[in-house]
């Protein structure tokens, strides 16, 4: 009984650990999300003050180059991690399919055990109901 509890746990926390992956891959995809967006707006800002001055239209081209190179590794590491998130989602689709497995299991065990207990009791139930009619009849 022992060791289904805890195969139980282990894979309820198997479940848990693939949950907590996903949610921090997630979580660096927003990030890094926000930081193209920051970049954008970054260098639509820059783009508008370049014009206000001689320097800063020829400094520019160079600083938007170099914005859309960062753009570039992001969406690099963007795809990287939506790869992760894909294999994390499998993982933790595994973890639950593992975990429901057990779980059915143990439900269904202990209801088989509720079931010879129930029917144990009707047994008993039965065998003292005709020992009373034994009884019984033998009195009169």
């Amino acid at each position: 009984m022992k060791s289904r509890e805890t195969l139980i746990k282990l894979h309820r926390f198997r479940a848990d650990e693939a949950k907590t992956k996903l949610a921090g891959l997630e979580s660096i995809r927003a990030d890094l999300g926000r930081k193209v967006t920051e970049l954008d707006n970054h260098l639509s800002e820059e783009g508008r003050r370049a014009t206000e001055n001689d320097i800063g239209r020829f400094a520019y081209p160079s600083f938007a180059r170099s914005i859309r190179e960062r753009k570039e590794k992001l969406a690099s590491s963007i795809a990287e991690i939506e790869r992760s998130i894909g294999e994390a989602r499998i993982d933790l689709q595994e973890a639950f399919r593992d975990l429901k497995k057990f779980e059915l299991a143990e439900e269904a065990r202990l209801k088989r055990e509720g079931d010879k207990l129930a029917q144990a009791e009707t047994n008993a139930s039965d065998e003292r109901s005709i020992q009373r009619y034994i009884r019984t009849r033998n009195a009169s």
